[in-house]
């Protein structure tokens, strides 16, 4: 039996999702490589991206969608690799988790963010966390 690989790319806890920010910004510390800003992906040509909802949301009707972008080889266009309606093809309006492949026959580039849409009346999720695990 091989050696066991860890192909974790990235990993935040406890964070807080709101309509103030939408994405992964540059004072979010990647758990794995302890740096931050974009999400370094060139290793992999697909992985597994899994969303944890710790708390439950607050607000009127919460719903929280999810999704993986890539930067372009131009440096200024995102484009959406994962599921149109979120990562998995659910949303999440409770406690729970879900989970999605980031690659959706897309090839991926070097740079990759996680992106957010929050739903409702003055939604609020806290306690979320993400990782990405990769495979060359």
């Amino acid at each position: 039996m091989g050696a066991f690989r860890n192909n974790e790319l990235f990993r935040a806890s406890g964070l807080t999702l709101n309509s103030s920010t939408n994405h992964i910004a540059a004072s979010v510390t990647n758990g794995t490589t302890g740096l931050t800003g974009p999400i370094d992906v060139s290793r992999i040509s697909n992985g597994l991206l899994i969303v944890t909802v710790a708390n439950a949301p607050t607000g009127t009707d919460p719903t929280l969608a999810v999704f993986f972008d890539v930067l372009d080889a131009t440096g200024t266009t995102w484009a959406q690799t994962s599921a149109a309606t979120s990562i998995g093809g659910a949303l999440l309006s409770s406690t729970g988790y879900t989970y999605g492949q980031i690659s959706n026959g897309y090839t991926l580039t070097n740079v990759g963010r996680i992106r957010w849409e929050v739903g409702g009346t003055t939604p609020s999720f806290t306690g979320v966390s993400f990782s990405i695990h990769g495979r060359p």
